[in-house]
C-alpha cells in the first residue's frame, strides 16, 4: 500500500512554537516512520505557506517587503523541524516554482471546465490605504462577544467565524481608518456542480477514514 501523509502547511510570517510541532508536523512524522517500519512505501510532503495576510502585516509591521520575511523564517522552520529530527521526503515552499506551475494548472483546468462563477460582492474598502480589506487587514467589534479585538475573518476571544460586514466599528488594521463599502468581484467555485464526483470518491475511499473523517467530508 503507498501512503501520501501530509502535514498543514505552516504559515512563516512568524517563528513556529511547540503547538505547532506537536500538532501538526510530529504526528505526520511519527505515523509517517510506523508505516515504513511496516514495509509500506509512505512519503511525509509538508512546506511553508507563504502567501497571504499574515505574511503582508509582518512585512508592514517590520517596514519590509513579503519576500524578505518568507525568505528569512522558511530557513529558520526547517532548521527547527531539523533540530527535532521531523524528517520530510520532501519540504517544499508555496513560492517555488513547481508548486507556481502545478497550482496554475490547476486553476486553469477548473476554470476551462466553466466550474467558476463570478458574482459581484460587497466589501469593506479602505480610502487612504486604497485597499479591499479582508481577513488580517479589518479590525472591529465581534457581533458575538462584542470583543474589541476581532479580525475580519474570526474572533479570537470566543472562536466566532465573523463576516466582514457584520463587523460592528469596522477599521483598517494599518492606518485604523474607518473603511467604506464598495462592490467587488470574485470567482467562486461551483461545488453543487461536482457534488456528483466528490461524492463518488468519498464513497469509494472512504471505507478506512475515521469516523471523524468522514463526517467532516459528507457534511
Amino acid at each position: 500500500m503507498k501512503k501520501l501523509i501530509t502535514s498543514a502547511l505552516p504559515y512563516v510570517n512568524n517563528l513556529p512554537h511547540l503547538g505547532n510541532i506537536v500538532g501538526c508536523v510530529l504526528s505526520a512524522d511519527v505515523y509517517t516512520r510506523f508505516c515504513k517500519k511496516r514495509g509500506q512505501k509512505a512519503i511525509h510532503i509538508c512546506g511553508t505557506d507563504e502567501y497571504g495576510t499574515a505574511t503582508e502585516m509582518t512585512a508592514i509591521e517590520q517596514n519590509l517587503h513579503p519576500k524578505e520575511i518568507v525568505d528569512k523564517n522558511s530557513v529558520i522552520h526547517k532548521n527547527i523541524y531539523d533540530w527535532f529530527e521531523i524528517h520530510f521526503d520532501h519540504f517544499g515552499r508555496t513560492t517555488d516554482d513547481d508548486h507556481v506551475i502545478f497550482t496554475q494548472k490547476i486553476f486553469k483546468e477548473i476554470y476551462r471546465e466553466n466550474y467558476f462563477e463570478e458574482k459581484t460582492s460587497e466589501q469593506y474598502f479602505c480610502l487612504k490605504c486604497e485597499l479591499f480589506l479582508a481577513d488580517r487587514y479589518l479590525l472591529g467589534t465581534c457581533p458575538s462577544c462584542s470583543s474589541e479585538r476581532a479580525r475580519g475573518d474570526q474572533c479570537d476571544d470566543c472562536g466566532y467565524l465573523v463576516k466582514a460586514l457584520e463587523l460592528k466599528l469596522p477599521k483598517c488594521s494599518i492606518c485604523k481608518e474607518e473603511p467604506v463599502i464598495r462592490k467587488t468581484k470574485h470567482l467562486y467555485l461551483r461545488l453543487d456542480l461536482l457534488k456528483p464526483q466528490i461524492k463518488k470518491f468519498i464513497e469509494e475511499k472512504s471505507e478506512s477514514w475515521s469516523d471523524n473523517a468522514k463526517a467532516i467530508a459528507n457534511h
